[in-house]
């Protein structure tokens, strides 16, 4: 009680002059409560009130029990052990991560990395696990940071998991990254969240692609992930660029297709047609905020669909989907693909190509709702199997008997060869009795 401790009441010093068996019981509790007991640094505030305590046993005793208490605080990031490397997340009330949250459970929180896992974590009770979870991170569009849980069934961490989920759906992908990286971040409840230590290199994946870009002074060098120009020719190799004057029966020649970070297959396409001072200008062929979809409303298409938004990054409102050849040319399945490899193909009176590959999980795969019945009247025509020259020009040489033509059989040497036996023109008796 205060009043046996006299005139240090309230402080160790105090608890020391009330009796040994209360000073070591304070020092002890002052010790547990110390939030962060990183090293010794932290815990030497409290030892200074162990000064007068004359018995070293006594001292060695406080240390001892302080080094067992602040080891379950103290974050580890221990490699090639048998566990693997271990990071403690703890939660926290002050968006400075200073002031420990003590409410509720999963106050701290271990991610124990699985050995021989790609970004796999054994985690106990704390966040995005109510008991013990067995988790693998990864990326997906559309989740915010970018970053999924995938909950996998045991510590193979294989498979898709049987279920997935955003990590952080109010984070953008940098503000993930930080919680990574041990920096201190809001749960998106009220509360904060920070690792004690980083996340090993490698031991969690890159979204920046997938998540969402932060809005800042860079957020518009961040708003698009790549780009792919589109380029028109007047051949039909792809060797003549095709180029834009005043009497021009069409007015574009070139665009820029430009991916939104953060946003599956959604696309700005702004026109980059070079037209000088020619009166034929028009910059009114900009499309933005589309993306591929699949669907085949007809059953001849080739399977790609557009779909509009109205607000950015394809969010918002949508103006429904239309075919590939309603919004760009006429195509089959193989020659949009072409296309989309970056190989030159016909569209309409001229060529068209990319300047590159485009990415294929920059784009979705709709093979399997595109028109490939031969039989069926496609819409660019139809699809043929790859070995048949239906349809096509044949290039080879054109072979012939192997005859000489020297020989008097040979086509090329019929004079005086009757090659039959000619029938005469009956007499007129012989037409006369058989007329009788």
């Amino acid at each position: 009680s205060p009043k046996a401790q006299g005139p240090g009441k309230g402080t160790a010093r105090g608890a020391y002059r009330g009796g040994r068996g209360q000073t070591f019981a304070m020092a002890v509790l002052l010790v547990a409560a110390r939030p962060r007991c990183a090293d010794v640094r932290h815990r030497r505030p409290w030892l200074q009130y162990l000064a007068p305590v004359p018995s070293p046993r006594a001292v060695a005793a406080v240390l001892l029990c302080s080094c067992f208490l602040c080891e379950a605080q103290i974050p580890t990031t221990t490699g090639g052990q048998l566990f693997g490397s271990k990071s403690v997340l703890q939660r926290f009330k002050d968006q400075k991560c200073k002031t420990i949250d003590n409410s509720g459970q999963g106050i701290t929180q271990a991610w124990v990395l699985i050995p021989g896992t790609d970004a796999c974590y054994d985690l106990t009770q704390g966040y995005q696990c109510t008991y013990r979870c067995i988790i693998k991170l990864a990326c997906q569009y559309d989740t915010g940071s970018g970053v999924i849980i995938r909950e996998m069934d045991d510590q193979d961490c294989t498979g898709l998991g049987r279920k997935v989920r955003p990590f952080a759906p109010h984070m953008y992908w940098l503000q993930a990254k930080g919680l990574f990286e041990g920096e201190c971040v809001s749960d998106g409840a009220g509360k904060y969240l920070q690792f004690f230590s980083k996340l090993g290199a490698g031991t969690y994946p890159d979204c920046s692609n997938m998540g969402d870009v932060q809005p800042g002074a860079d957020a518009g060098a961040l708003m698009y992930e790549t780009s792919y120009n589109l380029q028109f020719y007047g051949d039909t190799s792809c060797d003549a660029p095709y180029q834009v004057s005043t009497y021009s029966d069409r007015p574009t020649s070139a665009f820029d297709f430009k991916l939104y970070r953060g946003a599956m297959y959604c696309y700005d396409m702004n026109d980059m047609t070079p037209r000088g001072n020619s009166s034929a200008r028009d910059i009114n062929h900009n499309m933005t905020n589309w993306r591929f979809v699949c669907g085949n409303t007809d059953m001849v298409g080739n399977g790609i669909m557009i779909e509009g938004y109205t607000t950015p990054k394809c969010t918002g409102r949508t103006s429904g989907a239309q075919q590939w050849k309603d919004v760009f040319y006429p195509m089959n399945f193989p020659d949009t693909m072409e296309l989309l490899q970056g190989k030159c193909v016909r569209w309409g009176l001229y060529s068209a190509k990319f300047n590159r590959r485009l990415d294929p999980a920059h784009y979705p795969d709709c093979k399997s709702w595109s028109c490939k019945d031969p039989k069926m009247p496609c819409t660019g025509g139809r699809v043929t199997d790859p070995s048949s020259t239906v349809g096509t020009m044949y290039m080879g040489e054109i072979r012939t008997s192997g005859g000489d033509p020297a020989w008097p059989l040979s086509s090329t040497n019929r004079t005086g060869v009757s090659l039959a036996p000619r029938r005469s023109a009956p007499s007129a008796a012989a037409a006369t009795a058989s007329a009788g």
